[in-house]
């Protein structure tokens, strides 16, 4: 994603190069645009969305406890709709230490173009909402006051309708691009290495990102595995260019809309290639990400992600049960010494930080299904 994000930033950057100040240049934009790629990833929870829903889930199923009732409404909803891209916010301005007092010390301009939802959890109007900005949150409780310092910088108007929300800025419509680049075609890609797609349905999904290339090689059928594969990760490349420049193209046609908020919807979706982009996307929901194996895999790292995020949460709470006490003692670093509503959300950006790999082993040995130090 952040070496999307870079051409398609260092692209943009040479198309509207006569109205950047001059001490900036275009592969500005693309450094720019990669790092905030680059901490994106730092929210993605385990199991990535299916992560995220589990996460949800599970303080839903608290909505009436005692402790989580007594959070503001704010707080509440940072919880009950969980969302990577806020803990991507945090990590990437919390203090890290001594030495890193303000996290990674981002720019104003990447943190930007890192929150492509630039508002609180109490104003995201969902999924059929007409401003992209607002389908989801960005930025929980703790950062909104921060993120109101880094827009009054960058000249990003407050809608003065909500509770905190602003106007998205436009390096954020090239992160969000070059995610949707991306992963529709890797993971395509990763359909074939898979066996969850053919290579009549991969060739004949890429063709029309490809063949007007005059790299493009022979797109027919019938190659062995190996060269097959290799033929992917070349069609792969072609197909990135080729959603690369379509993406700048609406970026530069739309740019006047983007700066003073009329535009606010994916630029993917604008591009000349979106049908294409949409048939690619049916079928990795049709059989990548349906496959059994995908299904099976996702449901036990639900299952690991709220068994170890409930532990830890009893543990936080007042009470001295045996796993209480152990958790404390063994995770003292997670349990920060903080109003209740901090705590929780350390041990949630604690879980969504582990990799697929470790919160089902710690949720096995947690369980007892698995001794410590026993082989997986």
């Amino acid at each position: 994603m952040a070496t999307v994000g870079r051409s398609l930033g260092t692209l943009v950057g040479h198309r509207v190069r006569t109205t950047l100040p001059n001490n900036i240049e275009a592969r500005d934009i693309g450094d720019c645009v990669a790092a905030a790629c680059l901490a994106h990833d730092m929210g993605n929870p385990p199991f990535g969305h299916v992560g995220e829903i589990a996460i949800q889930e599970l303080f839903e199923r608290h909505r009436e406890s005692g402790w989580f009732r007594a959070f503001s409404e704010t707080e509440r909803h940072d919880l009950l709709a969980f969302e990577g891209n806020a803990v991507a916010l945090r990590l990437a301005t919390g203090a890290a230490g001594p030495l890193s007092p303000r996290g990674l010390d981002l720019s104003c301009a990447t943190l930007g173009a890192l929150v492509k939802y630039p508002c609180a959890s109490v104003d995201a109007l969902g999924k059929e909402a007409a401003r992209k900005s607002r389908v989801k949150h960005g930025i929980d409780t703790p950062e909104l006051e921060l993120y109101a310092e880094a827009a009054a910088a960058l000249g990003l108007p407050e809608d003065a309708h909500a509770h905190r929300a602003w106007l998205r800025h436009p390096l954020a419509f090239l992160t969000e691009a070059a995610d949707d680049i991306a992963y529709q075609i890797i993971d395509l890609e990763d359909g074939l290495r898979l066996r969850h797609v053919s290579q009549v349905e991969l060739l004949e999904l890429l063709r029309p990102l490809c063949e007007h290339d005059p790299r493009c090689p022979a797109l027919e059928p019938g190659r062995d595995r190996e060269a097959m594969l290799d033929l992917a990760g070349r069609l792969r490349s072609i197909a990135i260019n080729t959603l690369i420049h379509e993406v700048a193209d609406v970026f530069e046609r739309e740019f006047d809309a983007i700066l003073d908020g009329r535009f606010d919807e994916a630029l993917v979706g604008h591009i000349a290639s979106r049908h294409a982009i949409e048939r690619i996307t049916e079928k990795n929901v049709a059989a990548c990400y349906s496959a059994r194996d995908v299904l099976k895999l996702e449901l036990t790292g639900s299952v690991a992600i709220q068994a170890v995020l409930d532990a830890l949460i009893d543990a936080a709470l007042p009470g001295n049960s045996v796993s209480a006490k152990h958790l404390r003692k063994l995770l003292p670093g997670v349990f920060p010494e903080a109003d209740l509503y901090t705590r929780v959300l350390r041990l949630t950006d604690f879980v969504a930080g582990m990799t697929d790999h470790y919160v089902v082993r710690l949720y096995r040995e947690l369980s007892g299904i698995r001794l410590p130090g026993g082989r997986d």
